[in-house]
């Protein structure tokens, strides 16, 4: 008999009523100041991050092997015999090659482990639609196949009101921040086929920049019934609101949606003001 876990790591901000399901199992990320190693969502919020940011720009790593293993024994312990294990893209972060590793070298599993080539809560979203098709009582297989097209179908977008932090964690050049800042341009961020960071448009302000999204989501989308919608925002409930409502008044409902707030190990590259729409077609 299969018992399928799910096994994200938090750089994906699966929402939390996802996060809380027995059988889901997140890894969090490090986020690292000059006297200490938070661990990202366990010990340290994205306000906390945001608070301290004009103070100093921690840096971000991998989950640790010790909390990797730990997941494992714990799924392990509740008796799973097989994982999905979803992760953000390569191109942005080394945990999928890092648990990979882990993976490989546990054989009290069958494992599928993904390379989303999204970051954020559009890595969620395809976690989502995973952990639903568990639920659904479909076969190992199956999920895996399924979430194979999932990343196949899946796009976020975010606008961002300044390209610092990006620039700083050395997630994007210093020319293009330097425009970015000359002009007082929002730019839309979105993650190109082999997963690294591209600037899609850039927006004279972040009301724009959400007018934008809601074109880029419309494309995506075209004639599709059958999708997911997550909204991304980093400490600006009324924004992220503002995003659904936009979305909703031109005819973009998602089968299930979701608005979360952008964690922490995401909410250093990023900085405050953030605003972003994922689409994953189901």
């Amino acid at each position: 008999m299969e018992k399928i876990a799910v096994l994200v790591d938090s750089c994906c901000d699966l929402p939390k009523e996802y996060r809380d399901k027995n059988g889901v199992y997140e890894l969090p990320m490090q986020i690292a100041y000059h006297d200490k190693t938070y661990l990202d969502r366990v010990d340290i919020s994205a306000e906390e991050v945001y608070e301290h940011l004009p103070v100093e720009i921690p840096k971000t790593s991998l989950p640790s092997g010790e909390s990797i293993e730990k997941a494992l024994d714990d799924i392990a312990e509740a008796g799973c015999t097989h994982i999905i294990s979803i992760s953000v893209s390569s191109g942005l972060s080394g945990t999928f090659n890092f648990l990979k590793v882990f993976l490989d070298d546990d054989d009290r599993f069958t494992t599928k482990y993904f390379d989303t080539k999204q970051v954020a809560i559009a890595s969620g979203l395809i976690a989502i639609g995973a952990k639903d098709l568990i639920d659904a009582g479909k076969s190992f297989d199956e999920v895996a196949s399924q979430v194979a097209t999932m990343i196949k179908h899946a796009v976020v977008y975010f606008c961002i009101p300044t390209l610092t932090y990006l620039r700083a964690g050395g997630r994007i050049s210093a020319a293009a921040s330097v425009v970015g800042g000359m002009l007082k341009l929002a730019p839309i961020i979105t993650c190109k086929e082999d997963g690294s960071y591209t600037i899609a448009a850039k927006a004279r302000g972040m009301k724009k920049g959400q007018k934008m999204m809601l074109d880029f989501a419309q494309k995506f989308i075209g004639e599709d019934k059958n999708y997911l919608i997550g909204i991304g925002q980093g400490a600006d409930e009324a924004g992220g609101k503002n995003m659904l409502d936009l979305l909703h008044e031109n005819g973009i409902k998602g089968q299930q949606e979701f608005t979360e707030q952008v964690g922490p190990a995401l909410g250093v590259h990023t900085g405050p003001g953030l605003i972003g729409v994922a689409v994953v077609k189901i």
